[in-house]
């Protein structure tokens, strides 16, 4: 039996921090034009395919830089700046370890290929160019040494990587990116989901057209309690809340005063 091509050749596995760095100073990927994944026997293979501004199968790329954060299970790819444009917002894959991909505009304005690790999971990986045509490909192999993924929480338009359900600091520190109408995105907590809000934000994520727009809103009034956390946005049809709903038990990093003597 042939070794599966996610496991071949002796590029090494990391569980952690920076995974790769690679591509040339200048390339001619513009654009994402597909995400797709392989499943074999004990790995996945992902493969983000880029072309040019024109359209045309990339031949090289620039810098590319690849972390893994194990314990959300994400692993970034952070593209090369000349890469603005995707054909594809988000995939869903039908393997083992890789479960979803998201195309996220960052802060700065470039694209990101966001890959989610079936929650659980426990992997290490890899990743590498591959030229003429450029590709990006991401392997990924289980391993039980490696810390088991807790993963985001996603709802209808909105993943929300921080906090996850249960403990939480105030401030309470809500993170992740959406594809919201008009990108708005509002955080609030209440003390039922039908309550009245104890703390409330809102924020504009980086896009909603072509990507998924990352967002960062900070509570810092987040009474320490345990709480019910909407993060998203009304339909614009009917106002309903669209989104993500979890429990968060919100315990203060503010010091204590020690009483009087």
């Amino acid at each position: 039996m042939s070794t599966p091509p996610c496991l071949a050749g002796d590029r090494p596995f990391a569980t952690s921090g920076i995974i790769s760095a690679f591509g040339g100073s200048n390339g001619d990927a513009a654009q994402i034009s597909a995400i797709r994944a392989t499943s074999h026997e004990g790995c996945d293979r992902v493969v983000v395919d880029l072309l040019t501004v024109d359209g045309a199968p990339a031949s090289s790329l620039g810098p590319v830089g690849v972390e893994y954060d194990e314990s959300a299970g994400i692993v970034r790819i952070n593209l090369p700046r000349t890469v603005t444009n995707t054909a594809v917002a988000d995939s869903l894959f039908d393997g083992v370890l890789a479960e979803r991909a998201f195309v996220v505009r960052t802060v700065a304005g470039h694209l990101a290929v966001d890959i989610h690790v079936v929650a659980g999971s426990s992997v290490a990986l890899r990743a590498f160019e591959v030229n003429a045509p450029a590709r990006v490909v991401v392997d990924l192999v289980a391993d039980d040494e490696a810390t088991p993924v807790t993963g985001a929480t996603a709802g209808e338009g909105v993943v929300v990587i921080t906090p996850t359900p249960g403990p939480a600091t105030t401030p309470l520190v809500v993170s992740g990116y959406a594809r919201t109408f008009e990108a708005h995105v509002e955080a609030r907590l209440h003390d039922t989901s039908q309550g009245e809000p104890v703390a409330e934000d809102t924020t504009t994520a980086t896009d909603w057209t072509e990507a998924w727009g990352e967002f960062t809103i900070t509570l810092p009034d987040a009474p320490a309690r345990s709480l019910e956390l909407f993060v998203g946005s009304e339909s614009p049809r009917d106002g309903s809340p669209l989104g993500v709903w979890m429990t968060v038990d919100l315990t203060s990093t503010e010091p204590v005063e020690p009483p009087e003597a």
